[in-house]
């Protein structure tokens, strides 16, 4: 299996958390964001992902886009160690979780729209900061409202096992954290975020991102 990534980049660090947690290897591809323009926009990388965006995952024959769909696949894959839960409602709650910053939260904040708020809407940088800052408090904000309110988290955000909401979870903090926005007024976000960080596959994960010490351009 190859996929395609950036090291740094919020969704395939989502993956590369899932892989690192069921122990399996893959071929890493480094996309580029940022050189010429971003390799990912390249017609060769558009051959495989028509979005021009990461990760990208490719199985023989199978190309999956999107990392949860990837995650997904690579449950079915290799079911143990489980990233969602056996009961209905306990997988229900951890996609829900999940989406929350996959499909509302980190999109605000990706890479494309920073730079056409920048570069098409000529957004002044503290202006676009203050965009920033406003819907990645708004997501830390509302993860953690649902961790406090359901009382179905563990040590975790869902029990006391890492799950597919957790892998989406730590980039999201790592991104606050690399962009200055305080994470301190979250408590259940942060003590899910540090019980992840306490499990050796996951820290060595996010130690290879942060010893990049990449701009934070490069973060989607």
């Amino acid at each position: 299996m190859k996929l395609y990534l950036n090291e740094v980049s919020n969704a395939p660090l989502r993956v590369r958390l899932a892989l690192a947690l069921k122990g399996i290897a893959v071929e890493e591809i480094r996309v580029d964001l940022e050189r010429g323009g971003g390799e990912q926009h390249s017609s060769a990388f558009g051959a495989i992902n028509p979005q021009h965006m990461l990760p990208v995952l490719v199985d023989g024959e199978h190309v999956v886009r999107q990392s949860l769909a990837i995650i997904e696949y690579l449950e079915e894959l290799k079911p143990r160690p489980a990233l969602l839960p056996p009961d209905r409602a306990g997988r229900t709650r951890v996609r829900s979780l999940a989406l929350m910053i996959a499909c509302d939260g980190q999109p605000l904040l990706n890479l494309r729209v920073r730079r056409y708020l920048a570069d098409g809407l000529g957004l002044p940088a503290a202006q676009a900061d203050r965009w920033f800052r406003h819907w990645m408090g708004q997501s830390l904000a509302e993860y953690e409202a649902v961790l406090a309110r359901d009382g179905m988290s563990g040590r975790f955000s869902h029990g006391d096992a890492p799950t597919l909401a957790d892998v989406c979870l730590v980039p999201q903090v790592l991104m606050a954290e690399r962009f200055g926005v305080p994470t301190s007024g979250y408590a259940q976000v942060m003590r899910a975020f540090e019980a992840c960080m306490a499990l050796p596959e996951i820290r060595s994960v996010v130690d290879r991102a942060r010893a990049l010490d990449c701009a934070p351009e490069a973060l989607r």
